[in-house]
Formats: structure tokens, C-alpha cells, sequence
């Protein structure tokens, strides 16, 4: 694949970093505590180690073939019916993580902001924003990444100071271990969810490559360690802000310590943190739509013909669409778990098994930088 500019790797870990931090952030404590109880922090620590080993699993196959994205690679190793199904497999799982994202975000937004708007029309707004940004290249999306990932500093200091000024519990951590090893790892699970992005490793590697193999693992593993450095610390401030009693009735435990700040520039800060919020929220819409535009333009000739910008809108609407279907909690709750199930077929499953078979039949390629 040709190298459309020359990304850095500092691009490529705010790319994942973007991906992986959107709506998990605000309810991650509450749905690993609910497994996990006071040793959710674990969980989470052990979720991105897990995470870590997948991603080097992923790095291991894009280094056989580090100048082609899975959408090429996997017609050369399977054939060409069986390569086309899995790309065309991996653009609706981008569509059906976008409609997830798009969906949680939605019902947060008008739980919290805007009560009375109907919750198409945030969602449009999510979605349009989205699509806008989704339509250009990677290198241009690379650079807005950039720029917004300053932010994150801010949800993270706000954070800080609820632990300078609010009374805090660490007893609440204590003793360590006391839900036992069984429920610490199914906290994991519960944690994996916000975990997601790290997998579109298979689709940038050849646009990084030219850093060289290792600089992409490097890249790789500092934004998941980033990542899982946030996760663990907002797990540990939600659990030492609230009791155990409180934790369980409480769904996003990180605006709800947010809003008992008072400060006298700012009375409403819990606004302040959702709407920077929502830029993650949106990065990671774009980054979703990126995989099943880029997807689609690979595995059929004919549309590479038609504009990126009419693929982008396109898959935009069809998630759009399917994020309207569930009213109640319950069903999206239901969808939540079948997206979250699918997604193990994706990450684990088509990757070692095309790994499986590149080793067996030693297909592999040598990248310029190898």
C-alpha cells in the first residue's frame, strides 16, 4: 500500500487512543464493579494486559505482510471468496460498533444535557460531525486526532481535582482481593468493551510501516497503556468517591462525582466534562466509519470508483438507522452483548486464524522498513 503522507507514530497511538476512549469512560467503573466490586480496579489492569497481548498478536500478523491492510492480505491467504467475506464481514462489524457507539452516547447525552430533544436529532448531530471528519483521508483525520487529544488532559485534571477536594474512602479499596479471583476476571469482560479501537491495528499498519515494524508495536502498546493507565484511575476515584451502596444505583459514577464539584467560575462542570466528552465520542464514530469506508473501497473495484465522501454518508445513515431500532434499555442492552460477542470473532478469531495459515503455508511479505 502507498503511504499517502508520512504519518509519525505519534499519530498512530492518538488514532488508537481516540478509538478506544469514548463512551466506555463514563460507565466502565459502574459495570465492572458490578462484577468486580472493590477490586474493579484489578480488573481493569488485567483487562489491558490482556488487551497488550492481543495487540502484539495483531502486529504479528501485519509484520508478514506489513505493506498491505487485512483487507488485502486476507484474499491472498484465503482466496479470493474467502478473502472478500471477511472484509466484507469486517465493514458490518465497523457499522455495527458505530451504531453502538452512536446509540450509548445518544441516551447518555439526553440523560444528562438535553432532556426534551429527541433523541434523533443528538444523534444526527453525532453522526453528521462524524461523517464530515470520516470522509477524508487517514492523514487528515490523524491530524484532528491530534489536535482534540489535548482534551482528554482536561477530563483527566477535572478528575484530579475531585480527589484534592472532595472527601474520599480509600478503605473502599480495601482488602484487596476480597471478591475473589473468579469475579476479577469476569470483570475483564466487562471492562473489555471500552477496551475496543486497539483492533484496527489490522487496517493501519501499512500506512505506519515506514516508522518501522517495532515503532508500531511501540506506538500500539503506549496508547493502550495510556489507555488502561485512565481507565484504572477513574475506576479508583469512582471507587473511593462512593461507598459500595452507592456505587450500585450510581450508572455513570464518573459525572456523577464530576457534578459534586462546586466551583464559583463554574456551576454546572459536569457539563463542561460531557462535552468534551463527546469529542471522543465522535472520534470514535469517525474512526469506525473509517474501517468500513475503507473496507468496502478494498474489496470492490467498481466502488473505489464512486467518491469516499458518498461511502462515508452511506454507512453514516445505515448506522444511524439501526441506532434508532431499540427504545428500551433492555434491548439496547441486548444489542450491547451480540455486538460485544461478534466482536470476539473479529479479534480473535479471523486474526489467528489467518495467522495460523501464513505460518503454515510461510506466506509472508518483506515492508521497505521490515
Amino acid at each position: 500500500m502507498k503511504n499517502q503522507t508520512n504519518l509519525s507514530s505519534i499519530q498512530l497511538m492518538l488514532f488508537i487512543i481516540q478509538t478506544q476512549i469514548g463512551v466506555g469512560v463514563l460507565g466502565l467503573p459502574f459495570s465492572v464493579f458490578s462484577i468486580s466490586k472493590g477490586d474493579a480496579w484489578i480488573s481493569v489492569l488485567l483487562a489491558g494486559i490482556v488487551v497488550q497481548l492481543l495487540i502484539t498478536t495483531l502486529w504479528v500478523l501485519g509484520r508478514r505482510f506489513p505493506a498491505k491492510s487485512l483487507f488485502q492480505y486476507s484474499i491472498q491467504l484465503v482466496g479470493t471468496a474467502g478473502g472478500t467475506f471477511i472484509n466484507v464481514s469486517y465493514v458490518f462489524y465497523g457499522l455495527l460498533v458505530t451504531s453502538l457507539i452512536l446509540m450509548y452516547s445518544t441516551a447518555i447525552i439526553k440523560t444528562w444535557v438535553l432532556t426534551l430533544t429527541p433523541k434523533w436529532i443528538i444523534m444526527f448531530l453525532l453522526m453528521g460531525t462524524a461523517i464530515y471528519l470520516g470522509k477524508e483521508l487517514l492523514p487528515d483525520i490523524c491530524n484532528v486526532y491530534v489536535v482534540v487529544s489535548v482534551l482528554i488532559f482536561f477530563l483527566i485534571l477535572i478528575s484530579i481535582v475531585v480527589l484534592i477536594i472532595y472527601p474520599v474512602d480509600w478503605r473502599y479499596l480495601l482488602p484487596i482481593g476480597q471478591s475473589g479471583r473468579i469475579n476479577i476476571l469476569k470483570g475483564i469482560k466487562e471492562a473489555y468493551f471500552s477496551m475496543l479501537g486497539f483492533e484496527l491495528l489490522l487496517f493501519l499498519f501499512p500506512y505506519f510501516q515506514h516508522n518501522g515494524e517495532r515503532s508500531v508495536l511501540f506506538s500500539a502498546s503506549m496508547a493502550n497503556l495510556s489507555v488502561t493507565l485512565i481507565y484504572t484511575f477513574l475506576t479508583i476515584v469512582s471507587l473511593i468517591t462512593f461507598s459500595p451502596e452507592e456505587l450500585v444505583i450510581v450508572p455513570q459514577p464518573v459525572l456523577y462525582y464530576v457534578k459534586s464539584l462546586y466551583l464559583q467560575v463554574v456551576e454546572r462542570i459536569d457539563l463542561v466534562f460531557v462535552s468534551l466528552w463527546v469529542v471522543s465520542v465522535i472520534t470514535s464514530l469517525t474512526s469506525y466509519l473509517f474501517l468500513s469506508t475503507e473496507g468496502i473501497t478494498h474489496s470492490f473495484m467498481r466502488i473505489k470508483r464512486i467518491k469516499r465522501s458518498v461511502i462515508t454518508i452511506f454507512f453514516g445513515s445505515l448506522s444511524f438507522i439501526i441506532a434508532l431500532i431499540p427504545n428500551k434499555e433492555a434491548e439496547m442492552e441486548l444489542y450491547n452483548k451480540w455486538v460485544i460477542n461478534t466482536s470476539y470473532f473479529f479479534i480473535l478469531v479471523i486474526p489467528f486464524l489467518l495467522l495460523g495459515i501464513s505460518f503454515v503455508f510461510k506466506k509472508k511479505e518483506r515492508g521497505e522498513n521490515a
